[in-house]
């Protein structure tokens, strides 16, 4: 059979792009069902959309490099590798643009695998030309999942609070795009949710 996954949808609504078989890159027209094949060939997770509509970003496995960030250009196909980790082991996911299409978010463990909190990690960013690494939080904790509001005023992940003795990604933690100090939407109906998505207004 054929495995599906990580959908993400166009900014107009009217495509999704997801993976297919974890190694194609695709993309469905909602309205017709029509598929489009973008890249294949590689091992590829979590794919998302930026907000202008002219690049996707996805966890990639080069065969040669290992494991890396890049995007795709869908007017062009060019293919560009924006993050790379600086040593084996390194940890990072879930790549999202922030809402300026400008620079790509992603969890990472880069600046915290010496601290003793389970899975602890940070946000970073980078230029969508692989220039410009920035880490955004300081609290090592648990990050899954960040989303920006549809407004681009807030961004929210999936994560632990220090008073929660399971390390289940139980809770929702919130803050501003410029990632100031953050807040906590608790509640035990978030426990072994692994994806975040953020409704648009109706």
């Amino acid at each position: 059979g054929v495995y599906w996954e990580s959908p993400t949808w166009s900014p107009d609504g009217t495509q999704l792009a997801l993976v297919r078989n974890h190694d194609t890159l695709v993309t469905v027209d909602v309205a017709t069902g029509a598929i489009r094949v973008l890249v294949q060939g590689h091992y590829m997770v979590r794919p998302n959309w930026s907000r202008d509509g002219s690049m996707i970003v996805t966890r990639w496995h080069s065969r040669s490099e290992g494991p890396q960030l890049k995007t795709l250009t869908l007017a062009t196909g060019k293919l560009r590798r924006i993050y790379l980790p600086e040593a084996a082991g390194e940890n990072f996911d879930w790549p999202v643009f922030m809402p300026n299409s400008e620079r790509v978010v992603f969890c990472t463990n880069r600046w915290t695998r010496d601290t003793d909190v389970p899975s602890g990690a940070a946000l970073a960013s980078v230029r969508i030309d692989g220039t410009g690494l920035k880490r955004l939080t300081d609290t090592p904790r648990l990050y899954l999942s960040p989303v920006f509001s549809p407004d681009g005023r807030y961004c929210a992940a999936l994560s632990v609070p220090p008073t929660n003795e399971y390390p289940d990604g139980g809770n929702i933690i919130v803050s501003t795009s410029g990632f100031g100090e953050p807040w906590w939407i608790p509640g035990d109906e978030y426990d072994d949710s692994s994806r975040l998505d953020w409704a648009r207004a109706l």
